[in-house]
C-alpha cells in the first residue's frame, strides 16, 4: 500500500525573504556600480521584492516534468511611486518552494 505524501511548500513571505537574501549576496558581483548605488539609495523609499506569475524567462529551466506550482518568480526593483508597479527591475529570481528540493536561478539587470 502506497501513501501519497503531501509536502508543505515554503510560504510566500519566506520565499520573498530568501530571494532578497540571495539578491543581496550576489548584487555586488552582478550589478553595475551605478545600479548598486541607485538601489542602495532608493530601495527603502521606492523598492520592493514581490512574487509575480511565472514569466517566459524560465523556459530553459522549467521542463514538462517540472511542477511549476513548486516554484515562484520574485522580482526585485524600484517603482516610480509607492502605488506603481516595479519598473526598474534589478533581478528576476526563480526559486523552488519545495523545502527538500532547493533551487534558484537569478537573471540580473544588464
Amino acid at each position: 500500500m502506497t501513501e501519497t505524501q503531501h509536502t508543505n511548500l515554503i510560504d510566500e513571505d519566506d520565499i520573498i525573504e530568501i530571494a532578497y537574501d540571495l539578491f543581496l549576496e550576489g548584487a555586488m558581483d552582478n550589478l553595475e556600480p551605478a545600479d548598486q548605488l541607485i538601489f542602495a539609495l532608493q530601495f527603502e523609499e521606492s523598492g520592493a521584492a514581490e512574487i509575480i506569475p511565472l514569466s517566459n524567462h524560465w523556459d530553459d529551466f522549467i521542463t514538462e516534468q517540472t511542477d511549476v506550482n513548486q516554484f515562484s518568480e520574485v522580482i526585485i526593483g524600484l517603482a516610480q511611486s509607492p502605488d506603481a508597479e516595479l519598473d526598474d527591475i534589478f533581478a528576476r529570481i526563480l526559486i523552488s518552494r519545495h523545502p527538500t528540493k532547493p533551487f534558484h536561478h537569478i537573471l540580473w539587470k544588464k
